[in-house]
């Protein structure tokens, strides 16, 4: 028998993102009212479709504070800094990273926990927040 899955509500500030940040889909719960949201299409076509991630997600703008729902609570998160790098992250554990950076999926040599052989690829200057514990269940 699975234990119940709890979510943890995670406050975040658009500041903490150059005033620009891309949400995963559905973590979205709230904003202050002075932040822009709108959805935005993946850069392209591959990082849709390959990624089972869909074609859209959530871009919030400008200044104020926003809320998200994760698995982990907000300690257990990692935050990546990019300055003009690249990171590869496999399957969905990537939650919210900056607008600025190129987002695509491609293929990998090895991608041992999804299986499928893609990782997700972020390109540029900027920072991507991971849940190390996406999609997997309680134990």
């Amino acid at each position: 028998v699975l234990e119940p899955t709890y979510k943890h509500l995670i406050l975040m500030d658009a500041a903490d993102w150059g005033g620009s940040v891309v949400l995963d889909d559905g973590l979205f719960l709230a904003c202050d009212s002075s932040l822009k949201h709108k959805a935005v299409m993946r850069s392209n076509f591959s990082s849709a479709v390959a990624g089972s991630e869909g074609l859209f997600n959530l871009s919030l703008n400008g200044k104020g504070v926003f809320c998200i729902e994760a698995d982990a609570p907000k300690e257990e998160l990692v935050e990546i800094i990019l300055d003009n790098d690249v990171v590869k992250i496999d399957g969905n554990y990537a939650i919210a990273w900056s607008s600025s950076l190129n987002f695509t999926v491609e293929r990998s040599e090895s991608s041992a926990a999804s299986g499928e052989g893609l990782v997700n690829v972020y390109r540029g200057t900027g920072k991507v927040l991971m849940m190390p514990t996406a999609g997997m269940p309680n134990l």
